[in-house]
């Protein structure tokens, strides 16, 4: 593992479709990602293969994460992007303060390289600021390497998720 020179940055309304176009391509190459979240927000319809207007579709959901109160985070080294990490707080019925992150990647080329852990290092403590009591995310159930690098940074694992698609 090498540190490199990371800058953390939030991300403003008006550089969304910049940062969708620059993670389209990458989560494309990463069918393992897809969890039931990318159902649920529509960049996979069936839970295997990404939509055609990824990066349409990612814009929106940045987009709706800011105005939501939430925050994405870009990682930049070099002055170059390197990852991002979008989180959000709300309130349960019970009055718990919940983050999520909804996601987090990070450039094939600098995983192990600490950009990783700057993102959910920075976004925690967004999170803490925010008051929240959990922080929670999902993966995709074939996304071994991120699955490890979270329960590397103290995450564990609260539930599966089951579907089933049209018989």
């Amino acid at each position: 593992m090498t540190d490199v020179d990371i800058t953390i940055r939030p991300t403003t309304p008006d550089q969304t479709a910049a940062l969708a176009e620059w993670a389209a391509p990458r989560l494309r190459a990463l069918p393992d990602y897809i969890s039931h979240g990318e159902i649920l927000s529509g960049r996979s319809l069936d839970g295997v293969h990404w939509v055609e207007d990824l990066d349409t579709v990612l814009a929106r959901d940045f987009a709706a994460c800011l105005e939501s109160g939430g925050m994405v985070f870009v990682a930049e080294t070099d002055g170059q992007m390197a990852g991002f990490c979008a989180v959000f707080c709300q309130t349960t019925p019970h009055g718990q303060s919940i983050a999520t992150i909804e996601d987090m990647l990070v450039d094939d080329s600098l995983r192990r390289d600490g950009v990783g852990r700057a993102l959910l290092k920075t976004a925690e403590a967004f999170a803490d600021k925010k008051g929240a009591d959990h922080i929670l995310l999902e993966s995709g159930i074939g996304n071994a390497g991120a699955h490890d690098f979270f329960e590397r940074q103290g995450y564990g694992v609260v539930s599966k998720v089951f579907a089933r698609g049209k018989p």
